[in-house]
């Protein structure tokens, strides 16, 4: 008997409006584990080479992990994988909320779409059953709406969706999928490859329970978990604040991204600080599937000008610095709208935000003048322009048209794609971490295979302190000595490298890494306990990296054969000057010399040709992918 996992898999041609089920050993499920693996496997495998993100001939595969649905905390996300219309690379993104253990309940373990439909359609899913359905009425409406009429057309309040919106059907680049209104499959521009599918939603209701080895282990230790994961300062801190307290210390380590990125810190933080938002904002706080962490954020705002639809939540850390400070937009009520209207419409606010940014610098610049811009007057600090380029964006209306395109199209369109604020990474626009106070962030910026992420790996600053618990909780790992977050040495390289692994390794098994060690609270011990009381397997964390190194080195198999090599592993210019606020201001953290030096010394690390990125073959055999090896050729 399987534990953990369905063993079917959803194979759904829009083209031809044919539905298959394929089903999958344990052998499978044990090799790639789930989310992220399953995914890169079938994109490797499916999509040719050197086709347009936006053909028919792309696939979009949502996948569960074995861990997803597990009654534990942080046991509940998904991915999305496809070839990203961003980036053109292999592309992936992982969302929390509720929808994933739907999917699985709803008796499958993934679905992976190819073709397209002729016109606008979704996918209901239910207790083993799939059909496609018209979705024609339901194309421009926003989000709210479609998931309204979604589950009063089946029967259900209890219905998941899953789906993209306005932005997606319009193909904007950086659009994203939401599930249940509050989480994101955010990144890569997955909403945009869902819109060109004409798919605009899946549905879900299942009744199915998902097998377990030992269920009373898992109910103990989620017991346990529910009632002690405050006692420490991680977990007591992401349920108090969520992620709403970052403005205030980034601002104060110099590494809240400001104007551009082209400051650091705020001369007075409060505004947009984790107490103003709890007295302006919150209302109640919310969770996710079986998880008592609650870091999500349930608001209500009454205002005349601002007031917004409390289904949508509120704003996190990536929003309030990508739509607010980094625009120089410090209004808590109109970073919130703002939120709201990329939610409606599933728009990435990182992307959104950073694109408005650039084009205010440009503007600024006169690279671009109101002849490029409908004649408006784009100015840092404007928040009603703010909000009126969302709606443009998310309409491709006149110069939203542009903006819709991402800053990296943009730049070169106007002539400075290769000027140090073209702020993206492989095509993908720069989170809200400065790497200048955090090298180790900066090297997964530069080396993910998805271009720029701030969730490609853990943070530097949780290994600084010998004492803390997440510097004790990687001794697993191989990593016995704490590491200053600038630091960049092979020490740094090869700890980043472990941390890489671990953190594709919950993307994997479905897991939030807000519940695990060493971002979490329950150590990795008691993570691979889990995994077996779930699965059954006599597994240990040696055999679990390993499968998650299977699936980063299908990713990168999959970029090396699209042509991409070490040389797109590059960081904007603007991110080599000195630190421009906060502690050591004016100090030049690292040299370009230095930190390229580092980029080539992880492909060593990871078994992958320093100079084209190609997987090794010695590596590839480690793995069991000796046809990757026979494809990409000598």
């Amino acid at each position: 008997m399987a534990f953990g996992y369905v063993g079917k898999i959803l194979q759904v041609d829009l083209t031809n409006r044919k539905i298959e089920v394929e089903e999958k050993d344990d052998i499978f499920y044990r090799s790639h584990l789930g989310g992220r693996g399953i995914g890169y496997h079938y994109l490797l495998k499916r999509v040719p080479a050197g086709i347009d993100p936006f053909s028919a001939e792309n696939i979009l595969v949502f996948a569960t992990g074995v861990m997803t649905g597990a009654p534990i905390a942080a046991s509940n996300r998904f991915s999305v994988i496809g070839k990203s219309p961003l980036t053109g690379t292999a592309g992936e993104s992982e969302a929390a909320g509720f929808f994933g253990p739907e999917l699985k309940m709803a008796g499958f373990d993934a679905v992976v779409f190819s073709g397209k439909a002729e016109t606008p359609v979704y996918l209901w899913l239910t207790d083993g059953k799939a059909e496609i359905r018209d979705a024609s009425h339901l194309a421009a409406w926003g989000a709210r709406e479609v998931e309204d009429a979604l589950r009063e057309e089946n029967g259900s309040p209890k219905i998941r969706v899953a789906q993209t919106g306005l932005a997606g059907m319009n193909l904007v680049r950086f659009a994203n999928i939401t599930n249940n209104l509050t989480n994101f499959n955010g990144r890569n521009g997955f909403g945009a490859l869902m819109g060109s599918k004409n798919l605009r939603a899946i549905a879900a209701l299942g009744s199915q329970k998902i097998p377990f080895a030992d269920p009373e282990f898992l109910r103990k230790t989620a017991v346990d978990y529910a009632r002690t994961f405050k006692e420490n300062p991680l977990g007591k801190g992401l349920h108090h604040y969520g992620t709403t307290i970052f403005c205030e210390l980034l601002s104060a380590s110099g590494g809240l991204p400001v104007n551009n990125f082209r400051q650091s810190k705020l001369d007075d933080p409060t505004p947009v600080s984790g107490d103003t938002y709890n007295q302006v904002l919150l209302k109640k706080r919310l969770g996710c599937y079986a998880c008592p962490i609650q870091c999500k954020r349930g608001i209500a705002l009454d205002d005349p000008q601002y007031g917004v639809d409390s289904r949508y939540g509120g704003p996190e850390y990536e929003t309030m610095a990508a739509l607010g400070t980094n625009l120089n937009i410090l209004d808590l009520k109109a970073i919130a709208k703002g939120n709201e209207i990329c939610n409606r419409y599933c728009l990435d606010t990182i992307s959104m935000g950073m694109t408005i940014a650039f084009a205010c610098e440009c503007f600024e610049k006169n690279i671009i003048t109101r002849s490029d811009t409908d004649g408006l007057e784009l100015r840092f600090g404007d928040a009603d322009l703010m909000l009126r380029l969302l709606e443009m964006t998310a309409r491709r209306e006149g110069f939203g048209d542009l903006l819709a395109e991402g800053v990296n199209r943009l730049a070169v369109r106007w002539g400075v794609g290769d000027a140090d604020f073209n702020l993206s990474v492989k095509g993908q626009e720069l989170p809200m971490h400065d790497p200048r106070i955090k090298v180790g962030v900066g090297l997964g910026y530069a080396v993910s295979s998805y271009g720029a992420d701030h969730m490609y790996a853990a943070h530097d600053t949780m290994f600084s302190d010998a004492g803390s618990f997440s510097f004790k909780s990687t001794v697993p790992l191989g990593i016995y000595r704490p590491m200053p977050p600038t630091q960049i040495t092979s020490d740094k390289i090869r700890s980043f490298a472990r941390l890489d692994c671990l953190w594709k390794m919950m993307d994997a098994l479905g897991l939030c890494v807000f519940g695990f060690a060493p971002r979490g609270t329950m150590s990795l011990e008691t993570l691979v306990r889990c995994i077996r009381a779930v699965t059954g397997w006599d597994t240990d964390l040696y055999e679990l990296m390993q499968a998650a190194e299977r699936g980063s080195l299908l990713a990168r198999a999959f970029n090396f054969r699209e042509g991409f090599s070490v040389k797109d592993d590059r960081l904007p210019q603007r991110l080599f000057e000195p630190k421009p606020g906060g502690p050591e201001a004016g100090k030049k953290v690292f040299q370009e010399k230095d930190f390229y030096e580092a980029v080539k010394l992880y492909y060593e690390l990871i078994g992958c040709d320093p100079e084209s990125g190609r997987p090794g073959r010695g590596k590839l055999m480690e793995l069991g992918l000796e046809e990757v090896n026979d494809m990409l050729g000598e």
